[in-house]
């Protein structure tokens, strides 16, 4: 199956913007700033990561800096900054429990958090009853926009930020006796990744197949006649991988898993800006669990349509 086949499959595409109270949104509303970041889940807790390339256009911001708890990097500064308000961590916790739901890309718009994704119809019906529960005169959701998807592809081409499509590979045979990679390499199917961090040791992912894995064990179907299910995976490298980007609060845009007869593919898509710390935090790992000839790097070069897989 190739990722091209499966791109519209969550075919529904969302925003929502919500209005909190947070030292970052009053910065962005007082400097007319507009940026990119993420959202990081730890437990129960929510954090609102906002990255800043370092460029002359953003020098104007650094007077700021202080009041935002802001940390430089080699090519960027991040904000990091944990979610207080009670109802939107709530409401944003439900929505990342839908299963068949994926919130792809959180950041700042005219002076609001945003938070962006994709949910394939099935999820439709409990998308309407969070918000339904949600929407009130004291929520801080002030707009919400829903829409037919024209793909993850289609989406990634729009964004202001230049993005890094990282592609690596190791060795099938050291990870065959796992479920879900096993199940990867004997269906083609294709895993995409719900969670930059594991919850309860393990991460969540979506797999998209051609065929009927209803049978296989640890799947929950979204939608049987589209083949798409969700299922959860504590790979060694994957939980180690993610303590490490943890600790240095790293993050991907999108993570694709798949598999061949030999090979074991991961597929990071995420800022350019950021790539060179992710990729360095691979082979950080590699070397950590000992294993130098794991990791081959299949390719390193802006994201277009042309090296999706």
């Amino acid at each position: 199956m190739k990722f091209l086949q499966e791109d519209a499959a969550l075919s529904k595409y969302f925003e929502i913007f919500l209005n909190i109270n947070s030292r970052q949104l009053i910065l962005s509303r007082a400097t007319n700033f507009n940026g990119f970041g993420t959202l990081a889940r730890d437990g129960n807790n929510f954090y609102f990561n906002v990255f800043i390339p370092k460029s002359s256009v953003n020098d104007p911001l650094m007077p700021f800096f202080p009041l935002a708890n802001v940390e430089e990097r080699e090519l960027y500064y991040v904000s990091r900054e944990k979610i207080e308000d009670k109802g939107t961590t709530e409401f944003i916790n439900e929505l990342d429990c839908i299963n068949g739901l994926v919130i792809s890309y959180a950041g700042i718009e005219s002076g609001n958090m945003i938070i962006k994704g994709f949910m394939h119809t099935n999820a439709e019906m409990a998308f309407s009853d969070v918000l339904s529960k949600h929407c009130h005169e004291k929520s801080t959701i002030a707009k919400i926009i829903l829409k037919p998807s024209r793909g993850f592809l289609n989406y990634l081409s729009e964004t202001d930020v230049r993005l890094k499509n990282i592609i690596i590979s190791l060795p099938m045979k050291e990870f065959d006796h796992y479920r879900v990679i096993k199940m990867l390499r004997e269906t083609g199917a294709i895993g995409q990744f719900v969670d930059n961090y594991p919850l309860n040791g393990s991460f969540r992912l979506i797999v998209y197949s051609d065929r009927d894995l209803s049978s296989v064990q640890g799947m929950e179907e979204i939608s049987g006649t589209d083949h798409i299910y969700e299922t959860k995976t504590d790979e060694d490298i994957l939980l180690i991988l993610s303590s490490k980007a943890k600790k240095h609060r790293l993050t991907w845009s999108f993570l694709f898993i798949y598999a061949s007869d030999d090979k074991l593919f991961m597929n990071f898509i995420l800022p350019e800006y950021r790539a060179k710390e992710y990729f360095q935090l691979i082979v950080d790992t590699e070397m950590d669990m000992k294993k130098l000839d794991w990791v081959t790097l299949e390719l390193y070069r802006d994201l277009n349509s042309k090296n999706i897989e």
